[in-house]
């Protein structure tokens, strides 16, 4: 592969990226037919886990690069799965093409077509009902099988035509985050409240005999969310802990004729998409798919090898749609989690789905990932853990891969509940899976199929698989390439008896199952892991009410601060690295989980503790703290609403990070901290309720660090700084003093005044871009630069600055602004906005060196929750530390020199079994712009090197959390491959350096020993 100048460099990665999209779509390698959605996984976390739009997770074979399918610890190229899958089952009953229900004319049936309808001539009431047993499932690793796709599938290209054009790119996986958007709040200020989630907003589910809504929320029966009123965002508002639009939407509406419920949607038709949603995690993953055509497509549902052999026709679907939801976060102690959530609608409008079976096929594939299949394969184990508070499958890796492989990965169900439900699971060997060619075993049972057998603790071949719960040790000394299935299910009467145990789901109802993924380094901390998944998740549902609105709060995780925008840059010799970053998580800092609900409020019985009404002072308090309001009161109260607030304001300080080329996400190094000082009200408060026995301790400077010694840029407010603000010591906003003590520089100017003549020059300036056909991003980027602070740079202020404080038209905050003036609490919170500085001295050269800034809080003492720190992806950059341009010829060299066999500087790209393609050197001090040229000792042309200025870098690392990094100009990489793409052989090489200038030519030579 030939290394070109950065701007073909540019053109050919967005190319290559390109097509690698089409490719993780295409069926034809055409591009004309997308075929599925898999290149999404979760990585904020310490499980890296891949997700897809057709019912299973990790990568199989379906995506190049392979890598992460299920990775743990992130960053540490050690993989645990292959490929996992939902696999669901029920009883239906048939019916033929108009509608009525079948009957089976002999009793044992002769064939599976031996049915008859109730109009037919030889039917007569001793005749008995058909119901199939059917099973659809995500993946079926023996046959190479997929039942659920999404609605734009390559089976649909024909039928739908046009369409399938227009919208199979936007049939895929949206991801949304409580970075950016909150439940239950307006994030675009417009009076509304949750009205333009991710993609299409469905409507709220309607009220059905009182239960299909909480009450609270009645008068919004069916509404969609852009169309509430103030009495519904006055419920939203007063009921937040139960308001979860997530669960209250109706499912199985079928408004959307396009079903293009992935594609981003203006829901509120203001001018912004998707920004007023209700995310769940840090990075949540929604994606939508069926087990028959939406469309009404006939024919086969399948996909895979095993395609043409399978019996999944017009009559042998459920008929469900599902809305798959995963979520994750960087917290530490729920980083090693993830939740899949599945929301099965059933959209048959005549047929209950009876006696439901789920399961979750696990075919675990334990090893690096540099190892081949086999090798990785070939030596798994998987085993159960039963009883009450537990109940899960896992699997490791039986030898451990000489200590590189040493975790388990765990799976188990938070919802229903799991002591409502009856469990299974089944190992079996490579090859030996169920059958489900034909769904009916005539033989056996004219209504059963292995599938549904297994899903329901039967046994269709004993010899073959074997019950994990039963006999969780039965695999120890047996290693093989091992799946399991891990079922769960109701005490199969729902069709003949029904009980409060049946699991039945309606015409048009939906069920939420949620699952939890999670690995250990050993069984003990496995269990722990499990018993915290469930407990995270919070209040489980039963087979009853699993099919009405969740009104439990779940997946309420202690937060930390928000995460700061962040700027980076190298020096001119890559030796320092200078960070930037906006103070947003301490003005935008309240956690509520700090304090909880039931300790907050006023009481009148106990004079002893801070929330005696007693201790209201008029003239002190804030006038919205008045006990006189009733919604403040609370009998178990310790902590009086205004202290609370300004206990739940629990940033602390900033931390900033960096760590050297691949390897675990684990191995960041500090570099520097900072810790903010605590007020003299600060410390009152941390001690509110000292020496009462109800006393609980919210307080300190937090458990990371203990030293308080200030945030970043200390100085002195001098009269240029007294139209800024900064929290006084009861967090409200007030003008700086002469004199006070000051930390950064201000974002924002303070002489800028939204009007209306700002805002016609913010005009002027779209129309002029526009002419200049500048893309949408310039042209907002320019507007939001008229509230820059002149003493700022504009890159650095460009990557910082906040869209929601910019009041202008068409930007996120342009609801704070009306009639020419803004709102003065907004321009307040503009101006309490600041950027601090730091550096990284010395990074390492030529191997990819990643940097974050993070935020810390106090965590939660009084239940022992030690400091909680944001994600340090969530604003991490990568960079490959080096010189700038240099003209002086003489200081070239080339690193390593020699190379010998591989280099810190190597990795694994895409299929590259033998890693013999993967190899990097680097030319080091080179011009600008320059052309290398690598030649044999007998002057044969080797490779020639186009370099023009800085470039992105693949980072090509077996297993890396990006994809690029920026390397310096005065350095370049040669991948030790000819100009004919052949591997080159050992022994001495030379090289020239032109520079394209001046014409100055620097000659050397360079070693490769293998």
């Amino acid at each position: 592969m030939k290394l070109r100048n950065v701007k073909l460099l540019i053109i050919l990665a967005v190319l290559m990226v390109f097509c690698g999209y089409l490719l993780a779509r295409s069926v034809d390698k055409g591009g004309a037919s997308k075929k599925f959605d898999l290149i999404k996984y979760h990585n904020v976390g310490n499980i890296w886990l891949r997700v897809s739009n057709y019912g299973f997770f990790g990568s199989g074979d379906d995506i190049q690069p392979q890598w992460p399918s299920l990775e743990y610890p992130g960053g540490s190229a050690i993989d645990y799965l292959y490929q996992g899958a939902l696999w669901f089952g029920a009883k239906k009953v048939r019916r033929n093409s108009f509608g009525e229900k079948l009957y089976w004319i002999d009793d044992p049936p002769q064939d599976r077509d031996d049915c008859i309808p109730a109009s037919d001539p030889e039917w007569n009431s001793d005749l008995k009902l058909v119901v199939d047993t059917l099973t659809t499932l995500g993946f079926d690793g023996d046959d190479d099988l997929y039942e659920f796709l999404p609605a734009y599938n390559p089976l649909e290209a024909s039928a739908l035509g046009p369409l399938y054009s227009q919208y199979n790119v936007v049939d895929t996986i949206m991801a949304t985050s409580i970075r950016q958007f909150r439940r239950g709040e307006d994030d675009d200020s417009d009076g509304l409240i949750d009205e333009d989630p991710v993609g299409f907003g469905f409507p709220l589910r309607t009220v059905v005999e009182q239960n299909e809504l909480p009450t609270p929320f009645h008068s919004m029966s069916g509404k969609f969310l852009a169309d509430a009123d103030d009495a519904d965002i006055a419920a939203i508002i007063s009921y937040k802990d139960i308001w979860f639009p997530l669960g209250f939407v109706d499912l199985s509406y079928n408004g959307n004729t396009h079903y293009n419920f992935c594609q981003v949607n203006d829901d509120d038709n203001d001018g912004l998409f998707d920004e007023d949603g209700y995310p769940v995690s840090e990075q949540d993953f929604i994606s939508f798919y069926y087990d028959y055509s939406p469309f009404g497509t006939t024919g086969e549902r399948d996909w895979g090898g095993s395609a043409s052999g399978n019996h999944h026709g017009d009559s042998e679907h459920l008929n469900i749609r599902i809305r798959q939801m995963s979520y994750q976060w960087s917290y530490d102690y729920i980083k090693n989690l993830v939740y899949v959530e599945f929301n099965i609608t059933n959209m048959n409008q005549q047929d209950t789905l009876f006696d439901c079976a789920m399961g979750i096929y696990m075919d675990s594939d334990v090893g690096p990932q540099a190892y081949d299949g086999d090798t990785r394969s070939l030596d798994d184990i998987s085993s159960y853990v039963a009883g009450t508070g537990y109940e899960f499958a896992y699997t490791y890796d039986e030898d451990g891969d000489n200590g590189l492989t040493t975790g388990l990965v765990g799976s188990r169900v938070c919802t229903p509940d799991p002591d409502v439900l009856e469990f299974a699971c089944w190992y079996w060997n490579r090859g030996d899976g169920p059958d489900d060619g034909d769904p009916l075993n005539l033989t056996a049972n004219p209504t059963a199929n292995q599938k549904y057998w297994l899903l329901t603790n039967q046994n269709p071949a004993p010899s073959t698989y074997i019950s994990l719960r039963d006999e969780p040790g039965s695999q120890l000394e047996d290693p093989a390439d091992t799946r399991y299935l891990f079922a769960f299910y109701g005490d199969m009467q729902g069709m003949t008896d029904p009980t409060d145990a049946s699991w039945n789901l309606v015409p048009g109802k939906t069920m939420k199952i949620v699952i939890a993924i999670f690995p250990g380094e050993t069984l003990t901390e496995l269990k722990t892991q499990a018993t915290w998944a469930k407990t995270i998740y919070g209040e489980a549902q039963n087979l009853q009410t699993v099919i009405l609105p969740d009104t439990f709060v779940h997946y309420e995780a202690p937060e930390p601060p928000t995460i700061p925008n962040m700027y980076a840059e190298m020096d001119a010799k890559g030796n320092t690295i200078s960070v930037y970053w906006d103070n947003r998580s301490q003005m935008a800092n309240s956690d509520n989980k700090t304090i909880p609900n039931e300790d907050i409020g006023w009481q009148d019985f106990n004079p002893a503790l801070d929330s005696y009404d007693g201790n209201w002072n008029a003239s002190t308090f804030p006038e919205e703290y008045d006990p006189a309001n009733t919604g403040l009161w609370n009998a178990n109260a310790l902590i009086n609403p205004w202290t609370g607030y300004r206990l739940r304001h629990d940033f602390q300080g900033y931390a900033l990070w960096g760590r050297s080329g691949s390897g675990s996400q684990e191995f960041w190094m500090l570099h520097q901290r900072w810790d903010k000082i605590e007020t003299a009200q600060d410390m009152l408060d941390y001690d509110t309720n000292i020496g009462t026995e109800e006393f609980k301790y919210f307080g300190g400077s937090g458990a990371m660090w203990s030293t308080d010694m200030g945030l970043p840029n200390a100085g002195i407010a001098a009269i240029d700084d007294v139209d800024y603000y900064r929290f006084d010591d009861f967090y409200a906003l007030v003008n700086y003093e002469v004199g006070d003590e000051i930390y950064g520089y201000p974002i924002y100017d303070a002489a800028v005044v939204y009007n209306t003549a700002l805002q016609n020059q913010s005009d002027e300036i779209r129309d002029e871009m526009e002419l200049m056909a500048a893309s949408e991003n310039e042209i907002m980027n320019e507007q939001a630069l008229l509230f820059k602070n002149p003493n700022m740079r504009d890159d650095v202020y460009l990557a910082l600055y906040d869209d929601k404080l910019i009041p202008l038209t068409g930007h996120a905050g342009q609801n704070f602004a009306s009639g020419g003036v803004e709102d003065v609490d907004h321009m307040q919170d503009r101006l309490s906005r600041r950027y601090y500085e730091g550096t990284i001295n010395n990074p390492p050269k030529g191997i990819e060196y990643y940097i974050s800034i993070t935020a810390w809080d106090r965590g939660i003492p009084s239940v022992s929750l030690l400091s909680l720190e944001s994600g340090r992806d969530g604003n991490m950059r990568i960079f490959f530390p080096g010189p700038t341009a240099n003209s002086k010829m003489n200081n070239i060299y080339v690193v390593p020199n020699p190379y010998v066999g591989q280099s810190k500087f190597d990795g694994k790209r895409s299929n590259d079994e033998k890693g013999d393609k993967s190899r990097r050197i680097w030319f080091v001090n080179i011009p600008e712009k320059c052309k290398i040229k690598i030649f044999t000792l007998a002057g044969d042309l080797v490779d020639t090197i186009n370099h023009d200025g800085v470039e992105s870098e693949d980072i090509i690392s077996i297993s890396k959390a990006a994809a690029s990094g920026i390397s310096p100009s005065g350095m370049a990489t040669w991948n030790l491959l000819s100009k004919n793409n052949q591997i080159i052989a050992p022994g001495v090489y030379l090289f020239s350096v032109k520079n394209l200038d001046n014409g100055d030519i620097k000659v050397g030579k360079f070693v490769i020993i293998k």
